[in-house]
C-alpha cells in the first residue's frame, strides 16, 4: 500500500503546484477516457446540434440559459413574469431580443476587461444560443452593428501548441458484485465480493518542434480485494513521433504505444482496466488531406497485456468526407495468445462507415475473419471462417428543455455447434481487443465469440442494445442502457436465451479535470444459465469511480 500512497502524493503535488488543465491524449488525435463509456456517452450537444422550436416556454433549455446568463451578467432585459411565472410561451423572435440584451453586456464587459473576463464555458453557451437564433437576431439593428464583434468574442480560440506538459491521470474505483466472480469475470451463484482498483498514469510530453513529439507515460495499476492483491508498475507508453517539416505526408511513430481505431469495436485500449499497448512502429501516410493510411506492427507489451504474447500488424485506411462522415477499411493480423502454436494467427478484414445527418448518426462495421486456430483435440490447426459486425443508430434531441440522446444497436458474432460441443472453435468470431460499450458495462460478455457458464459454452452472440441518456444539468448526466443477448449455437436441449443486461449510471463532471461516476448494473439471466449451472440467480454489479487528469503545461510562444 506504500506504493499507492506515494502515487497519491504525486497527484497532490501536481494539483497544488500547477494550473490544472485537461491533458491531451498521447496522440493528440483520440481522447483517452478512464471509464467504460456507454454507447450514448455524454448527451450534451454541440451548438450546431441544439435546436429551438418556434415557440418555447421557461422549461426549454434556451430560456433557462438566457435567464441564467442574463442574471449573471446583469442584462437589462429579463424574461417577463408571464413566461417565468405564468408559463406562457415566447416566439423565437422574442427570445432573440433577450439574448441580444445578454450579448450587449458581455460585449461591454469584454471591451472593458478583455475576453478573458468571460469564462470559456459561458462563451460556449452563448455561442450555442447565438447559432440557434442567428436568423432572428439579424432583424434587430442593435445586433447588426455589433455582429462582427460578437462573432469574434464567441469564436473558438485557436489551439496553441505546448512545448511540454507533465501531469498525472487515471481513476480510482471501488466495485462490488453478487453471483459473480470479479477476478475471472464469470458467473458464480451465491458468491458476493468487492474490490478496489486504481490506475494512475504519470506522464511527460515534450514537443520541441512542430515536427517532433516525445511522449512518456508510466503506469501504476493495482487490484485489492475479491481474492486479489496485486500492484504493477511499468512503462505504459514511451515513443517518439516525427514527421516531415511543414508537411503531413509522412509521420513515423516508434516505441511503446496504444493502437485505437474506429469505435474500438476491433482494436481498443482496454480503458476500464489496465490498458493495452504495443512495442511497435506506425507509419502514417497522408497523400491528400481527406485520406490517411496507417501501417503498423509490433508486439504485445507486458505486464499490461492480460497475459497475451505475440504480435499485431496491419493497415488502416480512412477517407473523411466531412465531420462525422467517413469510410474506412482495414486488415489486422494478430497472433496474440497465452499459448503459442506454430502457424496460429487471426486475420481480420473490416470496413467501417459513419454518417451524420443533423441529429442522427449512423455507424456500420462488418468484419470477416480468417487464419489458423490450434485445436487441442486434434493437435493441429483449423482454418478460421467467421464473421461479425455491428450497426448503430444515435439520435440527439431536446425534450422538455433537456438534452437527450437515444441509441440503438445490433451486434453479431458468428458461432458454431462444434464450439458449443467443445470440439473446435474456428467458426467463432473473436474481437478480444475490443473496448466497445456494445459488450455491456458488466463484462459478462467479454467479446462476441460466446460465453461460458459452469462447464458449458454458448457459441457466437447477438446483442441488441437500446440506450438513453439525459443531461439533467450541464454537470450531471444520467444514462440507462439495455443489452438483450442471444446465442447463435448451444448444446442440444439448451436454450439460446442468454439474458438481459441493464446498466444505469450517473456521471457528475466536477470540472474539466475531475469527474465522478456512480453506476449500478443487473443481469437478468436467461434459461441458458439455468441449463448450464442449475441456477437462475441474476448478477448484480455496482461501482463508484473517481476520474482525474491534471497537468502543468508550458505553451509555445506564438509565431511572429
Amino acid at each position: 500500500m506504500r506504493s499507492i500512497v506515494m502515487l497519491m502524493l504525486l497527484i497532490a503535488l501536481i494539483a497544488g503546484g500547477s494550473t490544472a488543465s485537461l491533458a491531451e491524449s498521447p496522440e493528440g488525435e483520440k481522447g483517452t477516457t478512464y471509464a467504460t463509456s456507454p454507447p450514448e456517452e455524454k448527451s450534451g450537444s454541440s451548438g450546431s446540434d441544439k435546436q429551438i422550436p418556434e415557440q418555447v416556454t421557461s422549461e426549454h433549455w434556451s430560456c433557462k440559459e438566457i435567464a441564467e446568463l442574463g442574471g449573471k451578467y446583469g442584462a437589462k432585459k429579463k424574461l417577463p413574469d408571464t413566461v417565468v411565472i405564468e408559463g406562457k410561451s415566447l416566439s423565437r423572435s422574442e427570445l432573440a431580443q433577450y439574448l441580444l440584451s445578454v450579448l450587449d453586456v458581455v460585449v461591454a464587459k469584454c471591451d472593458k476587461e478583455g475576453v478573458e473576463a468571460i469564462p470559456r464555458e459561458d462563451l460556449d453557451r452563448l455561442a450555442a444560443l447565438h447559432e440557434a437564433l442567428k436568423a432572428e437576431l439579424v432583424q434587430y439593428e442593435g445586433y447588426t452593428t455589433t455582429r462582427e464583434t460578437i462573432e469574434k468574442i464567441l469564436a473558438k480560440p485557436e489551439i496553441i501548441p505546448f512545448e511540454y506538459k507533465i501531469g498525472a491521470k487515471g481513476f480510482l474505483r471501488g466495485e462490488g458484485a453478487g453471483n459473480f466472480r470479479l477476478s475471472t469475470l464469470s458467473y458464480a451463484p451465491n458468491q458476493s465480493e468487492g474490490r478496489f482498483i486504481y490506475r494512475i498514469i504519470p506522464y511527460a510530453y515534450w514537443d520541441p518542434t512542430d515536427y517532433l513529439d516525445i511522449r512518456l507515460e508510466g503506469q501504476g495499476y493495482g487490484i485489492h480485494g475479491g481474492g486479489q492483491d496485486s500492484d504493477k508498475f511499468a512503462l505504459y507508453q514511451g515513443f517518439v513521433e516525427g514527421k516531415l517539416p511543414g508537411s503531413d505526408l509522412l509521420a513515423l511513430k516508434v516505441g511503446r504505444q496504444e493502437f485505437v481505431y474506429g469505435s474500438a469495436f476491433i482494436q481498443g485500449a482496454d480503458t476500464f482496466f489496465d490498458g493495452l499497448s504495443f512495442d511497435a512502429l506506425r507509419l502514417r501516410v497522408q497523400p491528400v488531406a481527406p485520406l490517411t493510411f496507417d501501417l503498423l506492427g509490433g508486439t504485445y507489451a507486458t505486464p499490461f497485456s492480460g497475459g497475451l504474447e505475440g504480435y499485431l500488424a496491419g493497415v488502416y485506411a480512412t477517407y473523411t468526407f466531412s465531420e462525422g462522415n467517413a469510410a474506412e477499411a482495414y486488415m489486422f493480423q494478430d497472433n496474440g495468445s497465452p499459448e503459442h502454436h506454430a502457424g496460429q494467427h487471426l486475420s481480420i478484414w473490416g470496413l467501417r462507415g459513419t454518417a451524420k445527418l443533423g441529429p442522427v448518426s449512423v455507424e456500420v462495421e462488418p468484419d470477416y475473419e480468417s487464419g489458423q486456430l490450434f485445436n487441442k483435440t486434434t493437435g493441429s490447426n483449423d482454418n478460421i471462417n467467421a464473421y461479425g459486425g455491428h450497426v448503430d443508430l444515435t439520435y440527439g434531441t431536446t425534450i422538455g428543455g433537456y438534452n437527450n440522446k437515444f441509441f440503438l444497436s445490433y451486434a453479431v458474432g458468428s458461432g458454431g455447434r462444434d464450439a458449443a460441443d467443445g470440439v473446435k472453435f474456428n467458426r467463432e468470431f473473436r474481437n478480444p481487443n475490443n473496448d466497445s460499450p456494445l459488450m455491456g458495462d458488466m463484462h459478462v460478455m467479454s467479446d462476441l465469440s460466446g460465453i461460458n457458464v459452469a462447464d458449458h459454452h454458448a457459441s457466437g452472440l447477438q446483442i441488441y442494445t437500446l440506450g438513453w441518456a439525459i443531461d439533467i444539468t450541464r454537470e450531471l448526466n444520467f444514462s440507462a442502457t439495455g443489452h438483450y443477448v442471444v446465442a447463435n449455437k448451444v448444446e442440444a436441449n439448451f436454450s439460446r436465451h442468454i439474458g438481459l443486461e441493464t446498466d444505469f449510471s450517473l456521471t457528475y463532471t466536477i470540472s474539466d479535470n475531475f469527474s465522478f461516476i456512480l453506476a449500478y448494473d443487473h443481469f437478468f439471466t436467461g434459461q441458458f444459465f439455468f441449463d448450464a449451472s442449475g441456477s437462475s440467480g441474476g448478477i448484480n454489479y455496482g461501482y463508484a469511480m473517481f476520474q482525474f487528469n491534471l497537468a502543468k503545461t508550458k505553451l509555445k510562444a506564438p509565431k511572429a
